[in-house]
This record gives structure tokens, C-alpha cells and sequence, in this order.
């Protein structure tokens, strides 16, 4: 007789059941009680609930006034007030509506009864679903819906409220005054004052992580002293280009823009952790190389930097084209590139910047290659592997080299050719081949025969491996 089936999921403790429902959109989760007995009600026990009308939308009827869609997802939330009025959330509630248009009732009933006993993360997202982050200066409009009034006096939310995200949704900084337990703010596509950025700050003062994302009218981001530990800056439209600030407790900076900002930045050394600095929204190439190398000089200290392409291909046109005078203090560096010809002189001016370097991470994808590139100086792309300077890091402290995506490019093979040849103390390169699941399996082969090859290559350390997954 055969054995009998057993649910390996059903079987697992019901705390961890719970994690995976929570991390699944309300819908889904809710779908998941005609499975047995002991998952009918499990979906109504989770603190975490996601509501996202996109995912009950017809795309292609997309600004029409009512859709089947819309309905469904009016009446799913009716249901779901209905089944939870004797379960209080405690932990995240997400509603993204789009757009919100008569949409209006539904939204102040879920949001109410969500908040009632406080929620520890909130999220209200009613951007519309075809803005595009790359071209936010395209998608500039008022505010879709403002934050709820009342809520600003939920003695509840006061005190258990910790995280809030605001998408196209406005709302009134001098209020938040009460929100003590407030520690992460994330704002997105909504005109936003450099007035209202300040007051938010001085009256949460216990804010510990800001993200402004697609915000526009910032006249500039001059703000005195921070106290925040995390500060991201994506695709703003800053109308000075202006990034000021004093942080002396910031571990965290990133920062995506179209072209690097004017910037006076005092962090503390020793207490930066990481800065990522993007900016592959740039259009065409232009002669920046001055204005990002003093962007990057704030960051000296840091201790994990990542960058992307387009600094590469811009960084070596500034009064610098070798290398960062002084050098910086980055421990690990994580490089986001394509390893494009164009990116050859930034690839080797950040080995050249970075003397203390023990760790290199390179994420190969398809990047944004400029046009109009001009090179720093005399160089031949075609042969730039042949005679390459040794960095000092190459000498004194790199350690471990990690590339992911390895398609096998020549110039990837010689990238990996010179770190094997020219790093005297490495002791580990990890080649990670490029497996999407619509490759050929041939193809998939083919690049891990090519990057084994790199096996014969006379290794300068003595003491490195070479693994390729």
C-alpha cells in the first residue's frame, strides 16, 4: 500500500506559518483557507495585512471610472472589515490604491479600522500605476489623496506607530509631534518643501531614517544637523542641487540623481557605514568628474561604498583622472557595472582611490553605457588589459574579489585575469555564473567552461582559490 501524502508545509509550527502568510499580499493570504481545516481561519491571526487594488486591476482599462476590478477589490475590503472586527493588527498595514479616485470611502474605512488599536508600520500608496521613476520630473502633480486628519490625534498610533510610507498621499509635518515612537519616514511623489523637511525633522527629532523618492519643489536639501542613522535621497528634484547637512550619527547615505549634486557633507568618521551613490539617470555624458570626486570626498571615511557605471565612466573627467588625491578610507567596495569599455578608466581609478580596499564586489548587468563618451586621457580601450599599474590595495590589503553575473565577456575574463595576475595577498575569487532560468543550459556551460580557463592563469598570491559556482 502506498504511504499516505503529507503536507510537509501544513506540518510546520504555526508561529512560522504565520511569518509566510504575512509576507504574502492580504488577497493571496486570504486564499489560502480553502486549503484545510487548519489554515481556514489562520490568514484572519496575521498582524500583517497588504492590500493592493493593482493586483485586482485591469491594466488595460486603466482610467476608467469603475471597473469589475475596482468593485472586487471594494468588496474584498468590506469583507475583510467585516471578518477582522474582532482581530486587532499590531503589526504592518499596507493599502495601495490606484488611482484613488472614487475609490474615497473605502479607503477611510480600511485605513480607520487598521489604525484603531495603533499599527506599528503603515503604508498608503496612491501613486499611479504608470509614473515612471526614471522620468519623475514628468509625473509633477498635486498630492492624490492627504493623510487623514484625524489620525494625527490616535493616541494609539502615538505611541505604537514606527514606520509610516506615504506615496502621492500629503500631510502635515508640524503634526506628527506626538508620533514618539516614530523612527522610519519614507515620502514619495509629492511636491515637498525644504520648510516641510526641516520641520519634520526638529519635531521628530527621534526620526532615525528618511526617504524622500521621486519628491519635486525641494529648493535644496540645506538642513543644519541631522540626528538620522539612515538617510536616502532617490531621484528628487532638488532645484539647486544643493545637498547639505550635518550627520553625526549617519551610517547609511544613498543617493540617485541625474547628476551629482553640489554638496557640503560632515559625517563622522568611524561612524559611516555605507554610501550608495547612482547615477544612472543620467541622459548623455558630460564633464562632471570635479563635482563628483567632491561629492565622493564627503564620503572618504566610509566603510562600504557601491557604486554604478555611469560614475565609472564619469568620475576619471575631473582635475583628477587617475586617481582621488589622499585616497579613501572605503573597506569593501561594490561596483554595479557592465564591464563596458567605457567604464575601463573608472574601473581602475577606484582601484587606485581605494588603498585599504579588502574586499571587491562586482555586479555585472546591463547598465546605462552614455553617449558622447570622451575617454580622461591618452588610452587605448581596445588593449587596456595589457600592462596595467598594480594598485596599492593589490599589494597590501585586498583579500577577496567576488563577481556575480559572469557571462564570460572577454573583458570580463581579463577583468578576472588581472585581479588573478596583479593581487599578491588575495586569497579568494568567487566567480558566479549567470544561470537566469530561460538560459540555455548550453549556454550556461559554455560560460563556466570559459571562466574555468582562468585556472591557468600564474597566480601572483600563493594562497588564492578560485571557485566558480
Amino acid at each position: 500500500m502506498a504511504e499516505k501524502e503529507t503536507d510537509q508545509i501544513s506540518s510546520l509550527p504555526e508561529e512560522l506559518l504565520l511569518n509566510i502568510l504575512s509576507s504574502l499580499p492580504f488577497k493571496e493570504a486570504a486564499k489560502t483557507c480553502i486549503l484545510s481545516k487548519k489554515w481556514f481561519k489562520m490568514w484572519q491571526s496575521t498582524n500583517t495585512v497588504k492590500n493592493n487594488q493593482l493586483e485586482c486591476k485591469n491594466v488595460e482599462a486603466y482610467g476608467a471610472v469603475e471597473v469589475p476590478q475596482r468593485k472586487s477589490f471594494k468588496n474584498f475590503i468590506k469583507i475583510w472589515i467585516t471578518l477582522y472586527k474582532n482581530h486587532h493588527l499590531h503589526d504592518k498595514f499596507t493599502l495601495k490604491v490606484s488611482p484613488p479616485s472614487n475609490c474615497g470611502d473605502i479607503v477611510g474605512a480600511s485605513v480607520d479600522f487598521a489604525v484603531e488599536d495603533g499599527v506599528k508600520d503603515l503604508e498608503l500608496d496612491f501613486a499611479e500605476a504608470q509614473w515612471e521613476d526614471e522620468h519623475p520630473e514628468e509625473n509633477i502633480h498635486d498630492a492624490s489623496v492627504e493623510f487623514p486628519r484625524h489620525l494625527y490625534e490616535n493616541k494609539k498610533l502615538h505611541q505604537m506607530l514606527e514606520s509610516l510610507k506615504l506615496h502621492s498621499c500629503s500631510f502635515a509635518p508640524a503634526n506628527f509631534a506626538k508620533f514618539v515612537a516614530l523612527k522610519d519616514v519614507t515620502l514619495a511623489w509629492i511636491p515637498l518643501q525644504l520648510e516641510s523637511i526641516r520641520t519634520l525633522l526638529s519635531t521628530c527629532e527621534w526620526i532615525e531614517s528618511l526617504s524622500l523618492k521621486n519628491c519635486w519643489d525641494i529648493e535644496s536639501f540645506d538642513v543644519k544637523k541631522l540626528e538620522l542613522k539612515k538617510l536616502v535621497i532617490d531621484r528628487c528634484i532638488i532645484g539647486t542641487d544643493y545637498i547639505g547637512f550635518e550627520a553625526p550619527n549617519l551610517k547609511v547615505f544613498k543617493y540617485c540623481g541625474s547628476v551629482p549634486p553640489v554638496s557640503e557633507v560632515k559625517v563622522e568618521a568611524g561612524t559611516m557605514e555605507e554610501a550608495d551613490l547612482d547615477l544612472s539617470p543620467m541622459d548623455e555624458f558630460f564633464e562632471c568628474g570635479n563635482e563628483l570626486q567632491n561629492f565622493l570626498q564627503d564620503f572618504f571615511a566610509v566603510n562600504v561604498l557601491t557604486v554604478c557605471s555611469v560614475i565609472l565612466q564619469v568620475i576619471p573627467s575631473g582635475d583628477e583622472p587617475v586617481r582621488l588625491p589622499g585616497g579613501l578610507r572605503v573597506r569593501h567596495l561594490k561596483m554595479k557595472i557592465q564591464m563596458h569599455p567605457q567604464e575601463f578608466c573608472g574601473f581602475l581609478w577606484f582601484l587606485n582611490s581605494c588603498p585599504r580596499l579588502t574586499k571587491v564586489t562586482i555586479d555585472l548587468d546591463h547598465c546605462n553605457i552614455l553617449s558622447e563618451y570622451e575617454t580622461p586621457y591618452d588610452v587605448d580601450l581596445k588593449n587596456f588589459w595589457k600592462r596595467l599599474p598594480v594598485p596599492t590595495c593589490f599589494r597590501r590589503s585586498l583579500r577577496e574579489v567576488e563577481m556575480n553575473g559572469f557571462i564570460a565577456t572577454s573583458d570580463q575574463l581579463y577583468a578576472c585575469s588581472y585581479f588573478i595576475s596583479a593581487a599578491s595577498i588575495l586569497t579568494k575569487l568567487s566567480i558566479n555564473v549567470l544561470k537566469n532560468k530561460n538560459d540555455d543550459p548550453n549556454t550556461v556551460e559554455m560560460r563556466r567552461i570559459l571562466a574555468s580557463q582562468l585556472l591557468r592563469i600564474p597566480k601572483a598570491s600563493r594562497v588564492l582559490a578560485i571557485i566558480i559556482r
